[in-house]
Parts: C-alpha cells; structure tokens; sequence
C-alpha cells in the first residue's frame, strides 16, 4: 500500500504522518536524511517507529530497497515505512548537479527510485512538498521544480491515498475527504 501526504512548508506534514502512520501498523522505520532537525517534542515518532538517518553517502533508492530485501513478506503488511521527506531527497541530489553528466545521474537516481517505490512490498508513506517557484527561478530551479513535480504526479497516480496538509488540516483528496 502506497500513501502520499503532501504540502507546503510547515504544513503539519510530518506530525499527521507519524500519527497516521501508528495507526496503520504494529512497528516501522521513520527514514530521514542526516541534516534533518530533532523534532519537536509533540511531534516525535511514536516508539513502533525505529529512526533511520540516510547519510550523504547512502541514498533512499539503496536504503528502501536494502529494507525491501531484508523484510519478511509474511510481516510487510504489520510493518511501515515513513520517508520524510523525498523532497529533501532530491534538493541533496541537485546540490550536487554541476553538469550535464551529474543531471544524468541524477535521472538514472529518480528512475532507480520509482521501480523501487513501486515494487515495494508493504505499507509505505511519503511525505513530499507541494512545488511552487519563484517569480523569477533560475534555470536549475526550473529543473528541479519540474523533475520534483513529476516525481509527485507519478507517485499521486500510484498511491491508495493521497492526503493534502494546509494549515494542519488533512484531505484526503483521492477520495474527496477531511480529516482533523
């Protein structure tokens, strides 16, 4: 099963997630890159959720495939996966983006995480951010907004749910609800 919550900052993406998340499933991993602030104490990962901090040496294609591998099917269905947040993801891979050659490498990183997002046995929920740029973006914001907002689509499309944040409210807009 593949959740999507979505947003924009500061939304209250990650609190309805890993509140949402506790209720799904009896353990999980809470997957967030390195550079990632402490939580705050209202919004802390309910304890059936192990923390997993991606270095910038590891990255989330690898890591969620890693947890795939390992995970024993007869249980994928009492187990969660938290990603908070693949937009995060992606701004560490574009930083690194000098060129043509690393653009390429980034798009071969997004295609290796889409077949493993979607290949993923289990519960899985990712947290993203809603795209918007600027009133004049540069041409790499131009890219990473488009590449970001396709990744969006692709996983919105695929997704059981898909839940909108603003203002800490919740819809459920791939079934026309609200949840507070």
């Amino acid at each position: 099963m593949l959740i999507m919550v979505t947003g924009g900052v500061s939304s209250g993406k990650t609190q309805f997630a890993l509140s949402y998340a506790s209720t799904l499933a009896r353990e999980g991993i809470y997957i967030t890159d390195e550079h990632a602030k402490p939580l705050p104490e209202k919004m802390r990962a309910p304890s059936k959720l192990r923390r997993v901090h991606i270095s910038s040496h590891q990255s989330l294609p690898d890591t969620l495939d890693h947890i795939n591998r390992e995970s024993n099917l007869f249980r994928a269905d009492r187990r969660i996966v938290v990603i908070d947040s693949l937009t995060s993801w992606m701004i560490s891979e574009w930083k690194n983006c000098w060129n043509s050659a690393d653009q390429a490498r980034i798009i071969a990183r997004l295609e290796q995480l889409k077949e493993v997002v979607f290949s993923y046995q289990g519960l899985l929920l990712i947290i993203t951010n809603e795209m918007q740029g600027s009133f004049h973006p540069s041409e790499e914001e131009k890219q990473f907004i488009s590449s970001m907002a396709e990744m969006n689509r692709m996983i919105a499309v695929r997704s059981d749910q898909v839940f909108q944040l603003t203002s800490g409210i919740a819809s459920e807009i791939s079934r026309n609800k609200i949840r507070y």
